[in-house]
C-alpha cells in the first residue's frame, strides 16, 4: 500500500470525528480564492482569444504552430487547477476510496510539473524557429514540418517517461497533507539536481542563448551596412521578431520563474507557495494579450474587426437620416377630398 493511502488511513482511524481527508481547511480556501480568480480571469481571456481564432481563418497558419501549442498547455494547466479546487472545496467523504485519493493526488501534482516543463521546451522549440528564419531566412514551417511534428511529439514524451521512471525507482513520492493539496518531493537530492537543471536551468539558458544569437545576427546585420537608409521588409520583420522575443520573456520570465524554481525545490512555506501560483496564474491570463499584442496578423485581423463594426454602426445611422418615415394627417386628408 503506498503512502499516500496510509496516511490518510491512519487518520481515519482515530474513529472521533469525519475527517473528510480531500477537503480543505477554510484558510487553504481562503489563500486560494487569489489563484482561483486568477484562473476565472484566464479562462475569459482564453477564451476570447480562441473565439478570434475559429472565426478569422488568416490565423490558422503553421507558422503559428508553437504558439498556440504554447497556449493550449495553458488551458491544461487551468484545466488542472479547476479541477484540484473543486475536489477540494467539494469533497466531503470521510473515507474517499483508495483509487479516487491516488488519482487526484498525481494528476494535481505531476501533471502541474510536467505541463510547466513542456511549455518551456515549447518555447524553446519556437525560439529556435524563428532564429533559423533571422539567420537562413529559412520558413522551417513550410519545408520542416514532418520534423516539426516529431519534434512536439518529443517534447510531450521525454518529460512524461523522466517522470515516470523517476517514480518507478522511488527517486520520487507523492507527499499528501491532510485537508491540502498533494506535492511531489525527492528522495535523492542529486535526482532533485537533475530534475531542476531538465525543467527549468537547461531550457531557460538556452533559451537565453537563442535570444542572445538572434540578437546578436540582427544587430551584426545592420552594422554591416551603415550607409545604407533603405531598410528591407526582411529586416524590418526580423527586428521585430527580436522586439517580440524580448518583450515576452520579460513579462513571461518575471511571472513564471518564481513558481518553477520554487516547486523544483520542494519549498515548504505555503504564503510563498500562494504567492508565486498567484503570480503563475496572472502569466497565464496575460499570455494571450502579450502574444496577441506582439503579433501583427492580430493586429490585422482587429484592424479588419473595427472597420467592419465602424462602417456598420456608420452605415446604419446614414441609412437612418435618409429614410425618414412618413407621416399623415388623417383629417387633412379628407377635408381636402370634399
Amino acid at each position: 500500500m503506498d503512502s499516500v493511502t496510509i496516511k490518510i488511513l491512519l487518520f481515519n482511524d482515530t474513529n472521533i470525528t469525519c475527517s473528510k481527508p480531500l477537503l480543505w481547511t477554510q484558510a487553504v480556501i481562503d489563500n486560494t480564492k487569489p489563484q482561483f480568480y486568477a484562473c476565472i480571469i484566464a479562462s475569459v481571456t482564453h477564451l476570447i482569444f480562441w473565439f478570434q481564432i475559429i472565426f478569422c481563418s488568416s490565423l490558422r497558419q503553421r507558422s503559428l504552430l508553437w504558439i498556440y501549442s504554447y497556449l493550449i498547455t495553458d488551458i491544461f494547466l487551468l484545466v488542472r487547477f479547476s479541477f484540484s479546487y473543486i475536489v477540494h472545496t467539494t469533497s466531503t467523504e470521510c473515507k474517499p476510496s483508495r483509487a479516487w485519493i491516488l488519482f487526484t493526488c498525481y494528476f494535481e501534482a505531476t501533471l502541474d510539473n510536467y505541463l510547466n516543463i513542456t511549455e518551456i521546451y515549447i518555447l524553446l522549440a519556437l525560439n529556435i524557429c524563428r532564429y533559423v528564419r533571422i539567420a537562413y531566412n529559412r520558413n522551417v514551417y513550410q519545408v520542416d514540418m514532418k520534423r516539426l511534428i516529431l519534434t512536439q511529439f518529443g517534447i510531450y514524451l521525454v518529460p512524461l517517461v523522466v517522470f515516470i521512471v523517476e517514480f518507478l525507482f522511488g527517486w520520487t513520492q507523492i507527499k499528501e497533507l491532510i485537508s491540502d493539496s498533494c506535492d511531489v518531493f525527492y528522495t535523492n537530492v542529486y535526482i532533485q539536481v537533475f530534475s531542476t537543471i531538465f525543467g527549468y536551468a537547461l531550457p531557460m539558458f538556452l533559451n537565453v542563448l537563442v535570444i542572445y544569437v538572434s540578437v546578436r545576427h540582427v544587430h551584426l546585420t545592420s552594422t554591416l551596412q551603415p550607409t545604407q537608409h533603405h531598410v528591407s521588409a526582411r529586416e524590418k520583420y526580423h527586428r521585430l521578431l527580436v522586439i517580440q522575443f524580448l518583450c515576452f520573456y520579460f513579462i513571461w520570465g518575471g511571472l513564471w520563474s518564481p513558481y518553477v524554481i520554487i516547486s523544483q525545490v520542494s519549498f515548504s512555506d505555503h504564503n510563498v507557495m500562494y504567492t508565486v501560483m498567484l503570480l503563475s496564474f496572472i502569466q497565464i491570463a496575460f499570455d494571450p494579450i502579450i502574444i496577441a499584442a506582439l503579433d501583427v496578423r492580430f493586429w490585422h485581423e482587429w484592424r479588419k474587426i473595427w472597420i467592419y463594426i465602424k462602417n456598420t454602426i456608420f452605415f446604419n445611422r446614414a441609412n437612418r437620416r435618409r429614410i425618414q418615415p412618413l407621416t399623415m394627417n388623417s383629417n387633412s386628408i379628407s377635408v381636402a377630398a370634399l
